[in-house]
């Protein structure tokens, strides 16, 4: 849900626009909470609260922004707070030539990884409920089971595509000013590194063009999983 600020708006105007807004905001969230009720009953406030805690170090395990050598861009979605979502990965751009030891490869290479079926948060909490006793999420990531595919630009020549076209987009900086609010947005996380540097980034507006970009390479990866 986004909630944009009209500067036109009188301050009184403005307060009561708001709290419609977040009166919304709230009855959606009763929604959601009511619909995940079967889930409650199956795991206690201790099993939410580990899973919370230990989330963010099994996402970097499972679906890693950063790789070891290679010039490329890692991207990765989760929805905040709606954990029935997949969680969403792909790394795209030269990787480093591991049999020659040096250099990088000469052809450029994708990697997709998806939560299946369902998504790393809910299978972790599963596991915790199952095994409550452990502490650490580390025994449990070989447990977690995603799908998986692998391309070269030779069986998807839509990999080469999408790299063009990422060399030529018109970055634009987040907005700072804090006009819109997005209530549990999807989170689409980057990070690139190049010759010249590197970048990270992570974004919950739909229209950026990063985020743009990074939909229709989904989606033509997509297709080569289907071709194949």
């Amino acid at each position: 849900m986004v909630i944009e600020r009209n500067r036109d708006l009188s301050p009184t105007e403005w307060h009561n626009a708001g709290m419609r807004n977040w009166t919304g905001a709230v009855v959606l969230g009763l929604v959601a909470f009511w619909c995940a009720s079967g889930r409650l009953n199956s795991q206690t406030e201790a099993d939410w609260g580990w899973t919370k805690k230990q989330f963010g170090s099994t996402l970097d395990a499972l679906l890693p922004m950063q790789a070891s050598g290679g010039m490329y861009v890692s991207y990765r979605a989760h929805r905040d707070y709606v954990t029935s979502v997949p969680e969403y990965w792909f790394r795209i751009g030269y990787e480093f030539n591991e049999k020659q030891g040096y250099g990088l490869q000469n052809f450029f290479s994708a990697h997709v990884r998806i939560a299946s079926p369902n998504s790393i948060y809910d299978q972790l909490m599963a596991l915790h409920s199952s095994n409550p006793a452990t502490q650490e999420a580390s025994s449990f990531v070989s447990r977690i089971t995603l799908r998986k595919y692998d391309f070269t630009e030779m069986n998807c020549p839509a990999i080469k595509i999408q790299m063009d076209k990422f060399e030529k987009l018109q970055m634009k900086l987040p907005d700072l000013n804090g006009n819109v609010v997005t209530i549990h947005p999807m989170i689409h996380a980057f990070y690139a590194q190049g010759s010249e540097g590197d970048m990270t980034i992570a974004l919950t507006d739909e229209e950026h063009p990063l985020v743009k970009w990074a939909s229709e390479t989904r989606q033509a990866l997509e297709r080569c999983v289907k071709s194949e």
